[in-house]
């Protein structure tokens, strides 16, 4: 057996300590040794500036003149409503899209299915349009809420004008009220 156990697990731990704490001497000894960064005068703002600029559209909705309510004969069939309109300055007919109110109070685009007809006439500037309902309506009293907005080409919306018919019993009283909701 050798003396300096060199072969036993004991020398060859004693190996690895030394060998471990060459290498920290040396890593502490560079770093020591390198040399130190140099300062520099960097400038984080620069004399130059960009501009932008951006507008954002306020689509105008058509102006309502007036509208009627006609709650059905007796209460018990179509019902419709007739509203006119006026184009906002800029738009055609076909920038106009045409909603109604459903049960929970929101505003859905009208789809033909759910009228028995639309119809929309010109006289001058001023458009007439006729929505019939033609499913059964109450007989104590009813209520259709007719909607009409813009639709720019960009794609943003006008607000809904509503006009809200209103009648009592058997269909009597009819009255059409004017108002205003935010489109979706």
């Amino acid at each position: 057996m050798s003396p300096n156990r060199s072969g036993t697990r004991a020398g060859r731990a004693r190996r690895r300590r030394r060998i471990a704490a060459i290498c920290a001497a040396a890593a502490i000894c560079a770093a020591i040794a390198a040399p130190r960064p140099e300062s520099t005068q960097a400038a984080w703002t620069d004399a130059e500036a960009g501009t932008g600029s951006f507008a954002a559209i306020t689509v105008p909705a058509p102006v309502v003149v007036d509208c009627a309510y006609y709650g059905g004969l007796l209460g018990l069939v179509a019902a419709w409503n007739k509203v006119q309109w006026k184009l906002p300055a800029g738009y055609q007919a076909s920038n106009i899209e045409f909603g109604y109110v459903d049960s929970g109070g929101v505003v859905n685009q009208l789809l033909a299915t759910l009228v028995g007809s639309i119809k929309t006439t010109q006289s001058g500037d001023v458009y007439t349009t006729e929505a019939v309902t033609l499913l059964a309506v109450n007989i104590f009293s009813s209520s259709r809420t007719f909607a009409v907005r813009t639709v720019d080409p960009s794609g943003w919306k006008s607000n809904w004008v509503l006009a809200q018919g209103n009648s009592q019993l058997l269909g009597t009283n009819s009255g059409c009220v004017i108002s205003t909701s935010p489109s979706a």
